[in-house]
C-alpha cells in the first residue's frame, strides 16, 4: 500500500524523482479529494453543477499547489501515462456525473471528454493564476461551460474549438 503523504512529500523535495506509478497515486488522491466532497456541489440547475465541480477540481489541486506545479515542470509524460491518466480521469467524472445527475443529452462519453477538455484548459489558466481566490479561473470556467451548454446542438464544434484551444 502506498503512503500518499509520503509521495506528496518525496514530489515536493524532489519532483523529478517521482515514478508514474507515483504520479497516478497523486492524481487519483486528488480525484478521491474531488469525490469525498460532492455534496458541497449545487444540485439548483447544472450551470451551478458544472461550476461547483469544476472548482471542487481546482479547490483540490491548489491545496497542493506548489507540488503540483513542480510536477507539472519537471516530469515528462510517456504516451503510457497520459493514456493511463486519461482514463483515470474520466472515469471519476463519468462517476462524479453519474452522482449529480448530469446529463447534456450529448451521451456519456461525448460529455465526459468535454468535461475533460475544459479541465485541461482551465488548468492552463489556474497554472498562471495567482490570485487568492482563483478569479482568473473561475471567469474561464463560466465560459467554459457557456461552452459546454452549446453542445446540445454542436458537440463536435465544441470539440472542435476545444481542441484548437488546448492544442494551441
Amino acid at each position: 500500500m502506498l503512503d500518499i503523504e509520503a509521495i506528496w512529500e518525496k514530489a515536493e523535495s524532489n519532483p523529478s524523482a517521482i515514478t508514474p506509478e507515483e504520479i497516478q497515486a497523486l492524481i487519483n488522491n486528488r480525484l478521491w479529494y474531488v469525490t469525498e466532497r460532492l455534496e458541497t456541489v449545487s444540485r439548483n440547475n447544472v450551470d451551478e453543477a458544472l461550476f461547483d465541480l469544476m472548482m471542487l477540481v481546482f479547490d483540490s489541486l491548489t491545496e497542493k499547489r506548489a507540488c503540483v506545479l513542480s510536477l507539472w515542470e519537471t516530469q515528462k509524460l510517456s504516451d503510457q501515462l497520459i493514456c493511463e491518466t486519461q482514463a483515470q480521469v474520466l472515469t471519476a467524472i463519468d462517476g462524479w456525473h453519474q452522482t449529480l445527475g448530469l446529463h447534456w443529452d450529448v451521451g456519456r462519453y461525448v460529455q465526459n471528454l468535454l468535461f475533460l477538455c475544459a479541465l485541461i484548459y482551465a488548468a492552463n489558466v489556474w497554472k498562471d493564476d495567482t490570485s487568492a481566490d482563483n478569479s482568473k479561473v473561475m471567469a474561464k470556467i463560466d465560459e467554459m461551460i457557456r461552452w459546454m451548454k452549446a453542445t446540445k446542438t454542436a458537440p463536435l464544434d465544441v470539440l472542435e474549438k476545444l481542441k484548437g484551444m488546448v492544442g494551441g
